[in-house]
């Protein structure tokens, strides 16, 4: 039987928008803030991202989700970053443990959607649910 699931990490390049490494901005796609806000207020869901986005830090990342206005439906202690966790990476399992811990639910209650199947599988080693997000050709 599947654990219920009280967390969703989701990736932000190419999950939740489209991040320019040239300009260093960020576009969220359509439906992405209210999806964030349906798993949060709707489903009670703790929500968060897991990012090595242009090795950001937490600040940088923040900041970019909120410019995005995706940041307020984010859990405060929800927004991990490999910057800001000693380098571990995506699909290193550690990274996923540790952002279950951040938001105080069990690793195998969580859920991670994204949109590269090698972190994918990385949630999945960690004992994370996952989920692989297709993205349409030319977004």
């Amino acid at each position: 039987m599947a654990n219920t699931v009280k967390a969703v990490f989701f990736d932000i390049g190419d999950t939740l928008g489209r991040y320019d490494p040239v300009t260093g901005t960020f576009k969220a796609f359509a439906g992405s803030a209210a999806m964030l806000a349906a798993a949060r207020t709707q489903l009670g869901m703790r929500v968060g991202v897991i990012t090595t986005l242009g090795n950001m830090n937490n600040a940088a990342g923040k900041a970019l989700l909120h410019s995005a206005g995706l940041l307020q439906h984010i859990d405060p202690n929800g927004f991990v970053s490999e910057r800001d966790n000693g380098g571990i990476a995506k699909p290193d399992p550690r990274i996923y443990r540790f952002a279950a811990e951040q938001v105080a639910v069990p690793v195998e209650q969580c859920l991670y959607v994204g949109e590269n199947i090698v972190e994918v599988l990385g949630a999945l080693s960690a004992g994370m649910q996952a989920l692989l997000k297709p993205v349409p050709p030319g977004v």
